[in-house]
């Protein structure tokens, strides 16, 4: 990818997450280049915002399999993939507005988070943890994964919005996940 592609999806991300109708000609104003070298780039807003999640995606990936890796305790794992999707969710949660994903079935059947099958290693882990009686075994994986992602778009929007400090959100986060699945640590 180009430097000034990368440059305009930076600019994108920065204007979508303040304002999701943030105009194009302000994307390009921020990037500094002319609304005619963004459209060498993208030719329209959804093939920008395209960019702009998959960007999103990749990065996501990236720090979730970096936080994966970052321990060899399974609750360690989870709490730092969890911790990783609240700060990448925080630069991206403008994506999640505007394509409205949740959903455990059309997640798992969409290839979006196979890079190093990141999602496999979440799924593996929380079955192993419901194995050994660490997390309540009532519960689904589907209803895991929802509340999973649930608990990163309210400490994301807790921020966003003021009510919580970025500091506390993370820990807030965990304390909820944890207590709402039962978790044995």
């Amino acid at each position: 990818m180009t430097d000034v592609k990368l440059k305009i999806i930076a600019a994108a991300v920065k204007c979508f997450r303040l304002n999701d109708s943030a105009t194009l000609e302000k994307v390009a104003q921020d990037a500094e280049v002319s609304r005619r070298t963004l459209h060498r780039y993208f030719k329209d807003r959804q093939d920008l915002l395209d960019s702009c999640k998959n960007e999103m995606l990749d990065r996501c990936n990236k720090a979730m399999n970096e936080a994966y890796a970052s321990d060899n305790e399974p609750i360690k794992k989870v709490r730092n993939m969890l911790f990783a999707a609240i700060e990448q969710g925080a630069n991206y949660s403008f994506v999640k507005r505007i394509y409205e994903r949740s959903s455990f079935s059309e997640v798992d059947s969409k290839k979006e988070f196979e890079s190093d099958n990141v999602k496999s290693k979440w799924l593996k882990i929380i079955q192993d943890l419901q194995k050994q009686k660490r997390i309540n075994d009532e519960l689904t994986l589907p209803w895991i994964f929802n509340l999973f992602g649930s608990i990163i778009e309210t400490s994301i929007y807790a921020v966003e919005s003021g009510d919580v400090a970025r500091n506390d959100s993370k820990k807030f986060a965990w304390t909820s996940f944890k207590g709402a699945i039962g978790l044995n640590e």
